[in-house]
Order: structure tokens, then C-alpha cells, then sequence
């Protein structure tokens, strides 16, 4: 089977509640920072969850985790995608792999038994529309090199490699694996740094991975400004050219900036009344992938990244319907 992209990334089921800036507070007094991702036990993600829920929050459920967003968001455009992830034999774990299937997202996913629970993400979105996010990683933190899929690799144009998974204990064997063999089978890589937290405690293991093969990079400018230690465009765009040869920084409402080889270029946004953001990012990235795989450049896939994700933050949910797909496709002029 030829595949257009194929994904290595954590498998998360996403519960999406909405809160209000006394929660959001109370968030910041533990540590949780607005805006950030914090790692945490499933026992205190529950408890966060019990409190949620005796306020009378009902979440949005869905499978998600940064990569399979954007890997869904290229199959619902039209692109063949497979996702390289496990699960455990828990109620998460089947739900998300039924919801990939339903996306059009191909995968070879085994359900083990394991006392691990599939990963899950607790996403509570403030009243500005800004993400939050508390994460279990559960079995992804068992994730190693033997889950590489040669052939799958060998078949695919493009890998997406979440840097997320980095901060499990086998996530760096994993992605150095992945990433010595496309470029054994001349397979491109695009590389999502995620978050500040990540480049932070992980810029070593990044860096290392990137010296391999990477062609493309997605970071906004927080995790631009961390992985460089300037915070001057010239300067970050100067440093990424000694790494890829392609380079987006999203800039939210901005839109975006970055360059494709010699060509550099600027993408304003698409103003709208913002719901949630969380998911944005993913589909600016599978939007962008999807177009880079229907021999567009990049320039005019970030355009289609950003018109994408415009539409995503008018809702609530990292996610949007079959018909919501079809129907941006159909109405973005340039595509």
C-alpha cells in the first residue's frame, strides 16, 4: 500500500471542557500553566476531571494527540494517511481506534493488555478561547523502536513526527529509527516541535534527530525563540537553515511566516471570532501537509493551512465534520 503520509505520534483520546477564569486561576495556583501542556498522573487528571464535572461541565470526546489531528485532517482532505501508535484494552483505547478508522486514517494498532491506560488529555478551553492542556501519557510512555513500520515508511512521500512523543522514555529511539530509514527510502520529514516544554527539556535529543533528515519544521514562535535563544525572525530564520531546507512559524491570528529553501514569505491571517484553539495548530500543519503532497509550495499550503484553521477555531473541539472538510476544501479560492 502506497501512503501520501504516514505518522508517528502519541495516541490520546482528548476531553474538551470549557472553564471559566475562577478555574483557570485556580489552575494557575497548581502549576498549570494557561496556554502550556503539563504531564501528569492519571490519579490527579481525574481528580481534575471529578471537578469539572461536579461543576456540571459535560467534556467533547475524541481521539486526538497533536500528530492524529493533523494526520486526520490530511485524510478528510483527501490524502492517504496510516498512524503508527498503540493502545490498551480500555475504553480509550477502542474508542480511538475506531474514531481513526471512521477518519479514513489507516493503521496496523494492536490493542494490548497492559495495567497501563490508553493516553488521555484533559483540554480546558478559557473564556478567550486559549487551550490548556493536562496529559497522561499512560501506554505511549511504552512506545519503542520495534513499533517502526519499515514497509510503511518505504511507502509513505512524507513522515509527521510529533515532538511530543519525544518525552516518553523510548520516544528519541523511536523517532531516531523512523528517521534513519526515510532517509534510507528518500522519504521526506516534517517535524512538529510541539512546545516550549519540549524544546526545552528535549532540544539535545531534537537537535540530534533533525542532524539525520528533516525537510520540514512546524513550531510557533514561542518554541522558534527556545529552540534558537533569539528572538529575532532574521536571527531564528538564519539558525533553522543550518537544519531544513523548510521552515512555518505560526503566529496564531497572525498567521504565519517562513521560508522554503531561498524563498522566504509571510502569510497574514484570517480574522474570526475564536471559540477554541485548541486543534488549530494540527490542522494548520495537516493542512499544509496535504497541499505539499498535491505538489503545492509551501507558501500557498501555509495559506491553506491558515484558511483551514480559521475554521476550526470557530468551534469547540480540535475536530470538524465530514461535510466541514469537504466544504473547506471547496471554498478556499487558491486551492
Amino acid at each position: 500500500m502506497k501512503y501520501d503520509l504516514c505518522c508517528l505520534g502519541s495516541a490520546i483520546v482528548d476531553l474538551t471542557f470549557q472553564i471559566d477564569e475562577k478555574f483557570t486561576r485556580k489552575n494557575e495556583k497548581r502549576g498549570i500553566a494557561k496556554g502550556g501542556m503539563t504531564l501528569m498522573e492519571k490519579v490527579d487528571q481525574e481528580n481534575m476531571i471529578k471537578e469539572l464535572t461536579d461543576l456540571g461541565k459535560l467534556p467533547e470526546k475524541a481521539c486526538g494527540g497533536s500528530a492524529t489531528n493533523s494526520v486526520v485532517a490530511a485524510s478528510m482532505f483527501g490524502s492517504q494517511c496510516y498512524m503508527t501508535c498503540i493502545v490498551a484494552d480500555d475504553e480509550n483505547g477502542k474508542f480511538y481506534l475506531k474514531d481513526l478508522s471512521e477518519s479514513g486514517v489507516s493503521h496496523g494498532s494492536k490493542i494490548l493488555n497492559t495495567d497501563l491506560p490508553s493516553g488521555q488529555c484533559l483540554i480546558m478551553v478559557s473564556e478567550d478561547a486559549e487551550r490548556t492542556m493536562c496529559t497522561n501519557l499512560g501506554l505511549n510512555t511504552e512506545v519503542s523502536e520495534k513499533y517502526v513500520d519499515e514497509e510503511v515508511i518505504k511507502n509513505s512521500d512524507y513522515i509527521l513526527l510529533e515532538g511530543y512523543l519525544i518525552a516518553s522514555p523510548g520516544g528519541y529511539e523511536l523517532f531516531k529509527k523512523a528517521v534513519t530509514l526515510a532517509k534510507e527510502y528518500d522519504t521526506k520529514v516534517a517535524l512538529s516541535l510541539s512546545d516550549k516544554f519540549i524544546v526545552s527539556s528535549f532540544i539535545k535529543e531534537l537537535t540530534e534527530l533533525i542532524e539525520i533528515k528533516c525537510d520540514l519544521i512546524f513550531c510557533n514562535e514561542g518554541e522558534a525563540i527556545e529552540f534558537c535563544g533569539v528572538d529575532s525572525e532574521r536571527e531564528i530564520f538564519e539558525n533553522f537553515r543550518k537544519y531544513t531546507s523548510s521552515l512555518v512559524i505560526t503566529k496564531g491570528p497572525e498567521g504565519c511566516v517562513g521560508f522554503e529553501r531561498s524563498h522566504e514569505f509571510q502569510v497574514s491571517g484570517i480574522k474570526v471570532s475564536a471559540i477554541d484553539t485548541n486543534g488549530a495548530g494540527d490542522m494548520f500543519a495537516g493542512s499544509v501537509l496535504h497541499g505539499l503532497i498535491n505538489s503545492r509550495n509551501l507558501e500557498d499550503s501555509a495559506k491553506f493551512g491558515c484558511f483551514a484553521a480559521s475554521k476550526t477555531v470557530q468551534r469547540s473541539g480540535p475536530r470538524l465534520t465530514q461535510d466541514e472538510y469537504k466544504e473547506i476544501k471547496k471554498t478556499f479560492s487558491s486551492y
